[in-house]
């Protein structure tokens, strides 16, 4: 299969879902990452989010809500009934994963003094789309029941 095929089937199939199908490999990204490099978390400026839970944590919540949503948005369709449901956790399991990275964002800065990180902003906005694609998903459910 060529690329450009590749990306025509891509986006025939997830139309206009293609934000939360970005963000499920985000997460699952992430989730390979820890996995990989545990201390990855302890070395940056994402450290404070071991104040809540620890790195095994974070790849079995980043990496369970990457994959379900995956499945789910594959499944689109397929699954009137379910599919919406399961994209609705996973917008919602997204939205608290950027929300706990910019809340780290955010401690970083008042725990070092130096000025806030323009990535606050970047995973505040994500954190606030993942909730209108969970509220969509919603919807999408409302339609079916």
């Amino acid at each position: 299969m060529t690329l450009g095929k590749l990306i025509h089937v891509t986006l025939r199939h997830f139309q206009n879902r293609l934000f939360e199908l970005a963000t499920s490999w985000m997460m699952i990204a992430l989730s390979v990452h820890i996995l990989a490099w545990p201390d990855s978390i302890r070395a940056s400026v994402f450290r404070f989010i071991l104040q809540v839970t620890g790195p095994t944590w974070m790849v079995i919540f980043f990496g369970a809500g990457g994959v379900l949503r995956l499945a789910a948005l594959v499944a689109n369709g397929s699954w009137p009934y379910y599919g919406p449901k399961l994209r609705a956790c996973g917008a919602f399991i997204g939205a608290s994963v950027w929300a706990q990275m910019c809340t780290s964002l955010f401690l970083y800065q008042a725990d070092t003094g130096n000025p806030p990180s323009p990535g606050i902003w970047v995973y505040l906005v994500l954190s606030m789309v993942e909730l209108i694609a969970m509220c969509r998903a919603l919807v999408d459910h409302g339609r079916v029941d």
